[in-house]
């Protein structure tokens, strides 16, 4: 005896288990490609309110200069024609230095001055597009080495029962 498993004494697997296995596997496979759609919809967003909406002046009152780039943001208030206030933030990038009281420009949506982008600032959908690239280059090259060495596994398998039908 080899030590081996044999069909007769491998457990049959259980379809509840197999189900959750596609359903992760789906899911892990297709969220780079829903994260690069949702950052290109949040892109396209801010571009249409670039295009369509009120501008107001607003001022940077807080500047977080931080060396992880994800953390590096800035907070603009701002006042609409009507007087009141509000916030908004951009995310900043390493060769931007913003300045604390420095006035920059806002463009906001006038039915939801809540919904605002600070022009020459990265919008936030530029970050979900990116990690949706890398998750996407990740887990397709991740799945495509397993199909491969799947694929070679069955061809030696293939080969050596081949084989041993030949010699006996």
């Amino acid at each position: 005896m080899t030590g081996r498993r044999t069909d007769k004494n491998r457990k049959p697997a259980r379809p509840w288990k197999i189900r959750l296995n596609l359903a992760v596997t789906v899911l892990v496979l297709c969220l780079g490609p829903i994260m690069i759609g949702a950052g290109s919809f949040m892109i396209n967003a801010d571009e249409e309110l670039a295009r369509t909406g009120a501008r107001a002046t607003g001022t940077i009152v807080h500047f977080d200069d931080v060396t992880k780039a994800s953390q590096r943001r800035i907070r603009v208030d701002f006042t609409t024609p009507d007087g009141s206030a509000h916030r908004t933030f951009a995310a900043v990038d390493h060769d931007q230095h913003p300045v604390v009281g420095t006035d920059v420009p806002v463009i906001y949506a006038e039915d939801d001055p809540g919904r605002a982008i600070i022009p020459g600032y990265e919008s936030g959908g530029e970050w979900f597009r990116g990690a949706g690239v890398v998750l996407t280059a990740l887990f397709g090259g991740i799945g495509t080495l397993a199909v491969v060495l799947m694929g070679v596994g069955a061809l030696r398998g293939f080969l050596r029962r081949r084989a041993t039908r030949r010699v006996v």
